[in-house]
């Protein structure tokens, strides 16, 4: 353990010349690290032992990092014991916190704006935190950067599909990815980094590919008559 209480080493941040744009990088490399630290461990629960977290029942959810003699967890009954994507949101506050990455962005954008980007990034590192490296890097290696790969993916971890999309695309900060999903003529899901798709969330987009250019590289999947997975990868 550090002197913070975490398990592994905090991003190294100046603050006077730190650039916001890397947040979601760092926070994320310092996620697998701590993956890493304890197994690359999937279920909720486990992983929260394995990083020495107390969980505990209460009538609320919510976290209080700065816990002695550990980081305590509170979670509804019914998302105790097992694992689910609440108790994961959690642990990722609580990993916010430990990176040094928490108060920072509170300086930086102050209570308001701040805790709206703290929810964000706690938000996208629950599909890390769901579907670990090496899982994700064996969707890759059989499948590419495909909506194959998101179907693999989502079976393999039990995850959501837009979950596993998320996974998929946002794993490579400086990679050119996207991908949607649909339901019916419309788009239920979108994940975008570094290319931006030719539609946006709930748009009416019966023919999904027309939009695209031709040399785009992009892949579908049917999952069933009215519903879509599509990646773009360049």
């Amino acid at each position: 353990m550090t002197r913070t209480g975490s398990p592994h080493s905090r991003p190294v941040i100046k603050s006077s010349t730190y650039d916001p744009e890397h947040l979601p990088a760092d926070f994320i490399g310092y996620v697998k690290a701590l993956q890493a630290h304890a197994g690359h461990e999937p279920h909720a629960y486990r992983l929260a032992r394995a990083l020495q977290l107390r969980v505990r029942v209460g009538l609320h959810n919510y976290c209080l990092p700065e816990a002695q003699p550990d980081p305590l967890i509170v979670v509804q009954p019914w998302y105790f014991a097992w694992s689910n994507d609440v108790l994961r949101h959690e642990m990722a506050h609580v990993m916010l916190w430990w990176s040094g990455l928490e108060s920072h962005i509170l300086a930086l954008y102050g209570p308001e704006a701040g805790w709206t980007v703290i929810e964000r990034l706690c938000q996208q590192a629950v599909a890390f935190l769901h579907i670990p490296p090496p899982m994700l890097q064996d969707a890759v290696q059989r499948h590419g950067v495909s909506a194959q790969a998101v179907l693999h993916l989502q079976k393999q971890s039990g995850a959501s599909l837009s979950t596993a999309l998320r996974r998929l695309i946002y794993d490579t900060p400086d990679a050119q990815r996207a991908g949607f999903l649909t339901s019916g003529a419309y788009i239920r899901a979108v994940a975008q980094c570094n290319l931006i798709l030719p539609f946006g969330w709930l748009d009416r987009v019966p023919e999904p590919l027309i939009r695209f250019p031709t040399t785009s590289r992009v892949t579908t999947v049917r999952l069933h008559a009215r519903g879509l997975v599509g990646v773009w990868a360049e």
